[in-house]
């Protein structure tokens, strides 16, 4: 359960959610992933989303789970924080590849290690794949927006 006096911030996930709209969040939900900044208590966001404490626990609860927002102050473990970044290289995948991202995204579920470095080199032999595989021009605009989500 999220705690309502400690900050959040967004993970490369979230900020691809706020992008792409893939998931099924709630309004509350999708509204309090925007919110989320880093530095304000989470329990500050309970007006502005128009919900009770308790409920607004749940709903960032369920961000948490789903790797869309992390506690700012870095007490997520790394492989919270790689899983979440290995999401959201895959969810960008289906997004620049559509039906043919399959291959792309195994590669991606295969490669990726925890570290920023060993996502880079996963998302680069996906990009890879994809150039020969798919398109050459969607493979350069996902390892350029993958490079983005990374942070490198």
């Amino acid at each position: 359960m999220a705690d309502l006096r400690a900050a959040y911030v967004k993970t490369p996930a979230g900020l691809e959610e706020i992008r792409a709209h893939a998931r099924h969040l709630t309004r509350q939900q999708r509204n309090l992933l925007i919110l989320i900044d880093g530095r304000s208590e989470l329990g500050t966001f309970t007006k502005p989303v128009g919900c009770a404490p308790e409920e607004l626990r749940e709903h960032a609860g369920a961000l948490v789970q789903q790797g869309l927002i992390a506690l700012a102050d870095g007490q997520v473990e790394a492989p919270q924080q790689a899983a979440a970044s290995r999401q959201s290289l895959g969810a960008l995948a289906q997004r620049i590849f559509g039906a043919k991202s399959g291959p792309v995204v195994h590669r991606l579920e295969k490669s990726a290690g925890d570290s920023p470095e060993q996502l880079l080199e996963a998302a680069t032999a996906a990009a890879k794949l994809a150039k020969l595989t798919i398109d050459e021009q969607k493979a350069q605009q996902y390892l350029a927006e993958a490079r983005r989500l990374i942070g490198s």
